[in-house]
C-alpha cells in the first residue's frame, strides 16, 4: 500500500482530488496519520531553517512503527526536501531518521519473536524458558541444574562516541557468530541487552568454550574492548530468572569459582 495517496489522493483532475479506489480518504489518514503529521512537521521546521534532527527522529520511529518502508519513508523525505529547498535532505537528518526507524522496526520485530533480528540469537524469554526446563529436568534425575549447567557471557565494554550505537550492533552480530562457533550444539545462546550475550552451556564443557570463545574474539579485528566470563547457574529457577534480569541490566559479573 502506498501511502502518499493519504496525502494527495489518487490522480487529480482539475486540482481536485479523486476518491480512493481501494479504501476511503478517511480509512486511509487513520492508518497513516503518524507519519502524515510527522511530514508536516519536518516541512515546516525546514522552511523556518531550523534544526530538522528531532523531527526527523519523530519521523523515523512513526513510520516504523506503523509498517512503513524505509525505501518509502526516505522518498517522500527527499520529495518534503525538494518540496522546500529544491535539493536532497542534508545528511545528518536522513542519519538520524534511520537509526530511529531501524531501532523501533527491530524493536518491534524482536517482540514478536523468539530471535533477535540483528544477531538471530534468542530473546532472554526464551533463554528462560530454555533454563526452566532444565531445572524441570534436573529435578526429575534427582540431580541439581547449578552442578550441570552453567552461563558464558560476553560483554562489549566500550563506550565514548556518537557512533558507539552503531559499533555495538555491528559488533553484537560478529560476537553472535563467534558465540555459534564455540557453541555449535544444543546449547541456547541468547542476547541481553544491547552489549551483552550469553551461552546457557553444560558446565562440563564451559571452560573450553570460555576458552576458545577468549582466543576468536582477542583475535577478532572487527570486536571492540569486550569481558568474558563463565557465571554459575543459581540453585534454584527463580533465582536463576533473577540472575538472567541482573545480566540484561549489566549488574551482574561474578565469576564461576
Amino acid at each position: 500500500m502506498k501511502h502518499e495517496d493519504t496525502r494527495y489522493g489518487a490522480a487529480t483532475t482539475a486540482g481536485r482530488q479523486t476518491p480512493f479506489p481501494h479504501h476511503t480518504a478517511a480509512a486511509a489518514e487513520s492508518l497513516f496519520l503518524v507519519p502524515t503529521r510527522h511530514l508536516d512537521a519536518l516541512r515546516d521546521v525546514l522552511r523556518g531553517g531550523e534544526d530538522p534532527e528531532g523531527v526527523a527522529v519523530e519521523l523515523g520511529a512513526a513510520a516504523a512503527t506503523e509498517g512503513i518502508g524505509w525505501s518509502e519513508l526516505l522518498r517522500d523525505v527527499e520529495d518534503v526536501s525538494r518540496s522546500v529547498s529544491g535539493s536532497l535532505p542534508p545528511y545528518e537528518m536522513v542519519r538520524a531518521m534511520s537509526i530511529a526507524w531501524t531501532e523501533t522496526a527491530m524493536q518491534d520485530a524482536y517482540a514478536a519473536s523468539c530471535e533477535d533480528p540483528l544477531t538471530g540469537l534468542t530473546s532472554a524469554t526464551h533463554l528462560r524458558t530454555r533454563l526452566d526446563d532444565a531445572y524441570r529436568l534436573a529435578e526429575r534425575n534427582g540431580a541439581s541444574a547449578s552442578d550441570t549447567w552453567a552461563f558464558v557471557v560476553v560483554e562489549i565494554t566500550s563506550s565514548g562516541g556518537p557512533e558507539i550505537g552503531l559499533l555495538r550492533s555491528l559488533s553484537m552480530i560478529v560476537v553472535s557468530e563467534l558465540l555459534r562457533a564455540c557453541f555449535d550444539g544444543d546449547e541456547t545462546i541468547a542476547r541481553l541487552g544491547e552489549r551483552r550475550a550469553v551461552a546457557l552451556v553444560r558446565r562440563a564443557d564451559a571452560t573450553r568454550g570460555y576458552s576458545a570463545l577468549r582466543g576468536l574474539l582477542e583475535s577478532s579485528p572487527d570486536v571492540p574492548q569486550t569481558r568474558v566470563w563463565v557465571e554459575g547457574v543459581p540453585a534454584t529457577s527463580e533465582a536463576a530468572s533473577r540472575l538472567l534480569g541482573e545480566l540484561g541490566r549489566g549488574d551482574s559479573a561474578g565469576e564461576l569459582g
